[in-house]
């Protein structure tokens, strides 16, 4: 599954705090959403797609000599096409996640908004190799008015974010071994017993193998009778063939 993963305590800029209300059957329940931008490296564009650098930025011939140059962190600072139309709109959509801002004087006063989704991608590029990251989100579990009204009053300032995907789901592993098997079956016999055993243990037993024998059985009995019907049939072809001429 492919997640946002914004690094922990990241600087956003709140840019917008929209609250509303959503129906939920025959309620109304309180939501919010929050435009958030975020200024980083080109580097970061990878978090979207690994090949939306690329796409946005290239090294001139000048930046690629100084490549050699030891010492020198390796950069991607030049825009690929400076008269292309930004921010760029990028179609991505991610749900389930945990948006922690600092607020107060401690982790007790923290803001937290759960079951949050993501949207509204866009990206602007710079010069230099620095972007902003903007993106859409929104929740309605448990949005209070006290924590709408501090949402709005933050509007237009930085905030100290952390955002956490959702968890990943892991079942337990299959043992696919033969001890795993007769633990699970241990009416099927011994260990032992071979996979043709269990099979045949599974499906009729020793019923399967006796319809087997008398199969074989019955066609060693007809062989005989075929083989004299055989000639006959080839006398008969012949006397016909006689007959017509």
């Amino acid at each position: 599954m492919k997640i946002f993963a914004l690094p922990a305590d990241a600087r956003l800029l709140l840019t917008k705090a929209t609250p509303r209300k959503e129906h939920h059957g025959d309620d109304l329940v309180q939501a919010i959403s929050l435009r958030l931008a975020w200024d980083t490296t080109n580097d970061n564009l990878a978090l979207l797609h690994p090949n939306l650098k690329p796409l946005l930025f290239w090294k001139t011939p000048a930046v690629e000599a100084q490549a050699d140059l030891e010492g020198l962190p390796e950069i991607t600072p030049n825009l690929r096409v400076p008269e292309l139309a930004l921010p760029l709109k990028f179609d991505a959509e991610f749900t389930g996640y945990t948006l922690n801002i600092e607020y107060g004087i401690d982790e007790s006063s923290a803001l937290e908004l759960y079951v949050c989704a993501l949207s509204k991608f866009t990206v602007d590029a710079r010069e230099g190799g620095s972007v902003t990251i903007a993106w859409s989100l929104s929740s309605n579990k448990e949005i209070t008015p006290e924590v709408v009204g501090i949402l709005c009053g933050m509007e237009g300032e930085e905030i100290i974010a952390t955002l956490t995907p959702p968890a990943i789901a892991t079942g337990d592993a299959i043992d696919g071994s033969v001890e795993a098997f007769h633990r699970d079956h241990p009416e099927l016999g011994d260990e032992g017993q071979d996979a043709g055993g269990l099979f045949a243990a599974a499906h009729g037993g020793d019923d399967l193998g006796q319809d087997l024998d008398e199969d074989e059985d019955e066609a060693a009995d007809a062989g005989p009778a075929l083989a004299e019907e055989r000639p006959a049939a080839r006398r008969t072809r012949k006397t016909s063939a006689e007959a017509v001429e």
